[in-house]
C-alpha cells in the first residue's frame, strides 16, 4: 500500500500493532475518534459567540484575502469545487427532509459534520426581534457560517435561492438530477464569494442516491482553496448522511 498523501506519511516508514485494542481499527481511526470528541467538547464549552470572538483575528485575515481575490476577479468568472458521492442504504427522500428540517436546526449536528465548521447559525429565530435599516424583519440571509474555505477561516452568509449565475445555470441538469439545493454566499461587506449547486437523484434499483455537490468560487482564488473544499464536501456530506442514517433508522453498526 502506498503512503497516504493526505497524512503525508514518509516513504519507508510504517508501524504495526502486534498487541493492543480489542476494537479493530488503525491508529488514524482511533485518533479521529479522540479528536472528534476533544473538539466537540471544546466547541460546546466555548459556545458560538466566544468561538466567533476567538476567531476574529483569523476572520479579519480572511476578509482581506477575499477582498483581494474578488478585486482580482474582474471577469466575474467562478470555477467549481465539485465532488460526486453515491450514498447507499439511505434514500434521497429520507435524507433531504432530515437535512432541512432537523439537521439545519441543530447546531451541534451542523458543527459535528466537519471539524472546521466553527459557527453555523440560522437567524430566523432572531429575525422577529431585529429590524434592518429598511425596516424589514428579514436579516437578508438564511445562515451565518464561519468555516474554513481552504486554509482561510472565513465568515460568510448563505442565501438559498434559485440559480442565477451562469456557472450554476450552465451545470444545472434537472433531467438527470430531479432535486437541487442552490444559493449563494457573501462576505461581511456583501460581496458574493461563492455559489451553491447541489444536485440529487435516486438510485434506480436500490435504496440510495447520488449527490453531485458543487461550490463555485472566484476563478482568481488559488487552487488550494478548490482542492481543500472538495475534501471538505466529502467529509461533511459523508458525516451528514451517516448521522441521518443513524437518526432515522436507529442503527449504529
Amino acid at each position: 500500500m502506498s503512503p497516504s498523501q493526505v497524512l503525508d506519511c514518509p516513504a519507508g516508514f510504517a508501524t504495526q500493532v502486534t498487541l493492543g485494542p480489542t476494537t479493530s481499527g488503525t491508529a488514524e481511526e482511533y485518533e479521529l475518534v479522540f479528536a472528534r470528541r476533544a473538539l466537540s467538547k471544546i466547541k460546546a464549552r466555548l459556545g458560538l459567540e466566544a468561538t466567533e470572538r476567538l476567531l476574529q483575528p483569523d476572520i479579519d485575515e480572511s476578509n482581506a484575502f477575499w477582498g483581494q481575490v474578488l478585486a482580482d476577479n474582474c471577469t466575474n468568472e467562478f470555477r467549481p469545487a465539485r465532488v460526486e458521492l453515491a450514498i447507499n442504504g439511505l434514500s434521497m427522500d429520507e435524507f433531504l427532509p432530515w437535512f432541512r428540517e432537523r439537521c439545519q436546526k441543530r447546531v451541534p449536528w451542523m458543527l459535528a459534520a466537519q471539524p472546521e465548521h466553527w459557527v453555523v447559525v440560522s437567524p430566523a429565530a432572531a429575525a422577529n426581534a431585529n429590524t434592518n435599516a429598511d425596516g424589514g424583519s428579514s436579516p437578508g440571509y438564511h445562515e451565518k457560517v464561519i468555516e474554513n474555505l481552504g486554509p482561510w477561516i472565513s465568515r460568510f452568509f448563505i442565501t438559498f435561492s434559485p440559480p442565477s449565475h451562469p456557472c450554476q445555470l450552465g451545470d444545472l441538469n434537472a433531467e438527470a438530477y430531479p432535486l437541487q439545493m442552490t444559493g449563494y454566499g457573501h462576505t461581511d461587506d456583501g460581496q458574493i464569494n461563492g455559489y451553491v449547486l447541489h444536485q440529487f437523484r435516486p438510485h434506480a434499483n436500490s435504496v440510495g442516491f447520488d449527490a453531485n455537490l458543487c461550490i463555485y468560487f472566484p476563478a482568481s482564488a488559488p487552487e488550494v482553496l478548490f482542492e481543500q473544499h472538495r475534501q471538505h464536501l466529502v467529509v461533511e456530506f459523508t458525516n451528514w448522511a451517516r448521522h441521518c442514517y443513524r437518526d432515522i433508522k436507529g442503527k449504529t453498526s
